[in-house]
């Protein structure tokens, strides 16, 4: 199975690939790495593949004299004129750039997607953002599945920060997004916003567990697992 961890910058890819794999190999399974990032200075896993040794973010800039934002959008050019290859294994961790909207808006994120098959995305929320940042990134899990083309599994990580009620509030809110309305404060044009936009996304975004995951503590592992077993099943219902 191939997975693409996906997220926004400082929802801890790169800590949740390496900690996730470590997890994989000690229950016996066979895992590779592959690293897509270009910009990483350090990982906390071993690449079997490592876009770095091609090219890096830090030598386009040099090389091209441009910005680190430049940079980054000639390194997915490059990444997409690259071939990435194919291994063997029960599990392939694709690791991506902390920019997001660079790996998936640019055009050239679904050419790099459509070379990999049996491919899950997995799309991390980071905790950090409170609940009242949940129907923003539900947006942007959507987006980033239409434009990639691919099914999305979404998952907390940092659990460890957030206490009993944090978790609560949270688990009501994926479960239900309309469930918090009346119970967030908003002020001007957000509460005008807020309301039917988790109405909306009670009707379009699909009905599935969200595992609270921890990249540090390596709680909810167990239950991750699990998802991206039932995702790649038929009936395809991950509830």
């Amino acid at each position: 199975m191939n997975i693409v961890v996906l997220g926004t910058a400082g929802c801890g890819k790169s800590s949740l690939t390496g900690e996730f794999g470590k997890y994989l190999v000690d229950h016996g399974y066979d895992v590779k790495f592959l690293n897509l990032d270009p910009g990483s200075l350090s990982l906390p896993y071993r690449c079997d593949f490592d876009i770095r040794d091609f090219f890096t973010v830090e030598n386009i800039m040099r090389r091209e004299g441009l910005g680190p934002s430049g940079a980054m959008l000639r390194a997915m050019e490059h990444l997409s004129e690259t071939a990435i290859p194919s291994y063997r294994g029960d599990f392939i961790l694709i690791d991506t750039p902390g920019q997001l909207e660079v790996f998936v808006f640019h055009k050239s994120g679904p050419k790099i997607i459509g070379q990999l098959v049996d491919l899950v995305g997995l799309f991390i929320i980071d905790a950090c953002v409170g609940v009242e940042g949940l129907p923003a990134l539900y947006l942007y899990s959507l987006a980033t599945g239409f434009r990639l083309g691919i099914n999305i599994v979404n998952i907390v990580n940092k659990v460890d920060l957030l206490d009993t009620g944090e978790i609560e509030l949270f688990r009501n809110y994926l479960s239900n997004p309309a469930s918090l309305k009346g119970k967030l404060e908003f002020e001007g044009v957000l509460s005008d916003v807020y309301h039917p936009l988790s109405d909306l996304l009670q009707r379009i975004v699909p009905a599935q567990r969200v595992p609270f995951v921890s990249a540090k503590t390596g709680v909810g592992l167990d239950e991750l697992l699990n998802i991206l077993h039932e995702s790649k099943c038929v009936c395809g219902d991950l509830t």
